[in-house]
């Protein structure tokens, strides 16, 4: 009985007890690979959110004779513009980029030319801008949908269009002083762009899985 006792109280001395042991170190998570997809959505919302904001401060600008204030509006509308185009340099190369400048500024240009249209009430010149944004609108579809297969150009074309439908909208209802009817315009334009973005960035990871 002694002897198995002794046994006993030796093995339990001999036994690791487990608050004497240092408590374990755990184990580092690994670092989480960034998101390029994501990145680069995000990007491209603030890029084209960016656009709304500096054709509207033109255009109230435009409609309330502040010269000043629409030149630097409009300055920030092409540098934008200059943006979004880049933003294709690193997948499509400078060319493309340059190209899609140019229609963008004709997108712009449109714009622009129905706001000071508006102001100076004339009617024709309206018309005029509006044949010309639905026209940009075709050609911007075509070249996207050109260099990327995964952007059916049925589908910006009426992204597009009604895109510029909204800008049209704006302008019309700031010069009619119709405040609660641009506010509307402006929570739907917001929301389409945002679409258009997506659209846009979910092409790109489709078209070059090995950089997203």
């Amino acid at each position: 009985m002694l002897i198995r006792t002794l046994a006993l109280l030796l093995a339990l001395l001999c036994t690791p007890m487990a608050w004497s042991q240092p408590p374990a170190t755990p184990a580092a998570a690994p670092a989480e690979k960034p998101d390029a997809a994501l990145a680069t959505r995000l990007a491209l919302r603030d890029l084209w959110v960016e656009h709304i904001f500096w054709v509207r401060n033109y255009t109230v600008a435009n409609q309330n004779g502040k010269t000043a204030q629409a030149e630097v509006a409009a300055k920030e509308v092409v540098a934008n513009a200059t943006a979004i185009a880049n933003s294709l340099q690193p997948l499509y190369g400078q060319p493309a980029a340059d190209q899609m400048l140019k229609l963008l500024a004709g997108h712009w240009g449109a714009i622009k030319d129905y706001s000071d249209a508006s102001v100076a009430k004339d009617a024709a010149k309206q018309k005029s801008a509006v044949e010309a944004l639905t026209a940009n609108a075709k050609a911007i579809a075509a070249f996207l949908a050109k260099a990327n297969p995964y952007l059916p150009e049925d589908t910006l074309v009426a992204l597009l269009s009604a895109h510029g439908g909204h800008h049209i909208s704006q302008i019309d209802q700031l010069a009619k002083a119709d405040y609660a009817g641009e506010a509307k315009t402006w929570h739907a334009m917001h929301e389409q762009i945002l679409g258009v973005a997506d659209t846009l960035a979910e092409a790109l990871a489709k078209q070059f899985p090995n950089k997203f």
